[in-house]
């Protein structure tokens, strides 16, 4: 079994039963225990401009699927939640009913055209770091730990906005 960190998101339609819908999802994978589930956080939208906030939470499981195959079911997950296809956006962020990435997998570095591990993207945003130092502290990304990379996001991208919420 592997350990692997998931980042979950939305910011249409009902935000936290779509959460909560696909941690379940995510559950009854085989070979796939979700092993803990972070408090919900909403955030402002990150590289592009929305009304509409996000709910975020990240997801630790416990898997044998390999990272193709977990990233195959993550995206039926999100199908299955109204989630349109990227397809022709030139992977431009946009509001979404559900978001999956898969953040870390183990120790494993991989870059393929499909799905890149570590996500490029974690160290560069709150609503992926501080769900995820929620889960396990002193998780190492690159150079720094994820409670560092909280430091610098916040005293470079003062503009990204995150706070707890209540419901969850």
């Amino acid at each position: 079994m592997h350990e692997a960190y998931l980042s979950l998101g939305a910011n249409l339609g009902e935000r936290e039963a779509a959460l909560r819908g696909a941690i379940n999802e995510l559950g009854k994978l085989k070979h796939t225990e979700v092993a803990a589930v972070s408090g919900f956080y909403e955030t402002g939208p990150v590289g592009f401009a929305s009304e509409h906030w996000f709910l975020n939470c990240a997801v630790r499981l416990h898997t044998s699927l390999p990272p193709p195959q977990l990233l195959e079911q993550c995206q039926r997950i999100e199908r299955e939640f109204g989630r349109e296809s990227d397809a022709g956006r030139g992977g431009q962020p946009r509001d979404r009913t559900l978001d999956i990435d898969i953040i870390l997998y183990g120790q494993l570095t991989l870059l393929t055209p499909a799905l890149v591990i570590p996500h490029p993207e974690a160290t560069r945003r709150l609503f992926v770091l501080v769900p995820l130092a929620e889960l396990e502290g002193g998780i190492v990304i690159g150079e720094h730990t994820v409670e560092e990379w909280i430091g610098l996001v916040r005293a470079e991208h003062p503009e990204q906005q995150i706070r707890r919420y209540p419901g969850g």
